[in-house]
């Protein structure tokens, strides 16, 4: 098999996507005025929104404020964003793009932008890099012997005398895998499969 033809081969990440239970992306906003003086004023955003309904969601919220002409808000805590980390002064543009990535893609693309740390102009590159979710790499390796159908090759090209003696062999498949075209994260319990030329 050609390693440089592997990403592309087989089924679309979609046929294996997203049977890890998603938390929509959501941050908890709060009052930095009323936190400084001892008051709990905060709400959870849905962070999916556009961008001015989440600053108006925001700036309701500083209005419940307890103390007088509050101007600041931190995010205190958040959810749905897989193992990303956010700041609690990250930029509200940035956070809602996130969230519409994860909105449409799952929080596998939480999970890349993490482990790349690329930059916005190049989340484009996530359809291309993503190649599913499985319940571990040694079921994205099957996956990928299937759809190429590679016994039925074998079947078809190797004499029956001799067909008990030619395998597929999976787990140096899989080492090969993960020193060139792939590499992966434990996510929630299953794996998360990227290309690693992207």
């Amino acid at each position: 098999m050609n390693p440089e033809q592997t990403p592309n081969t087989w089924n679309s990440p979609e046929d294996h996507e997203r049977s890890i239970e998603q938390t929509p992306p959501s941050i908890y906003v709060a009052s930095l005025a009323d936190y400084v003086n001892g008051y709990l004023t905060g709400e959870w955003i849905d962070a999916t929104q556009d961008i001015d309904t989440i600053r108006e969601e925001i700036q309701a919220m500083l209005a419940t404020s307890k103390s007088a002409a509050p101007e600041e808000y931190a995010i205190h805590d958040y959810e749905g964003f897989g193992t990303l980390r956010l700041g609690e002064y990250e930029d509200i543009e940035r956070i809602a793009a996130i969230a519409e990535g994860i909105r449409e893609h799952g929080e596998a693309f939480a999970c890349w932008i993490d482990h790349t740390g690329l930059d916005p102009e190049d989340w484009h590159k996530f359809e291309d890099a993503y190649l599913g979710t499985y319940d571990s790499i040694e079921a994205y390796a099957d996956q990928m012997i299937d759809d190429l159908d590679l016994e039925a090759t074998l079947d078809q090209f190797v004499p029956e005398s001799f067909r008990s003696y030619v395998k597929i062999d999976r787990d140096a498949l899989v080492r090969d895998l993960e020193y060139g075209d792939i590499w992966y994260m434990d996510f929630d319990g299953q794996v998360l499969v990227f290309n690693s030329h992207i």
